[in-house]
């Protein structure tokens, strides 16, 4: 998995890289950002591409992937 930097003790941050716009914002407790898969990491990131995106893109602590941005 990739780095996340920790915000607060539900807060993590996932940096800016590639075509992200903005970084991204993960929201959820250490356990379940340890559930975490690639494929969540993958579409944050792809949301984090959208044309007028401001400050972060932002994953609630029930992300999953869906077919929609894969």
């Amino acid at each position: 998995m990739a780095k996340l930097n920790k915000i607060s003790d539900v807060v993590w941050e996932y940096p800016k890289q590639g075509k992200m716009r903005v970084p991204a914002r993960i929201y959820g407790s250490e356990k379940i950002i340890k559930a975490i898969d690639d494929g969540v990491l993958n579409q944050i990131s792809n949301v984090a591409t959208l044309p007028g995106i401001v400050k972060h893109a932002m994953c609630m602590p029930d992300g999953h992937i869906s077919l929609s941005f894969c």
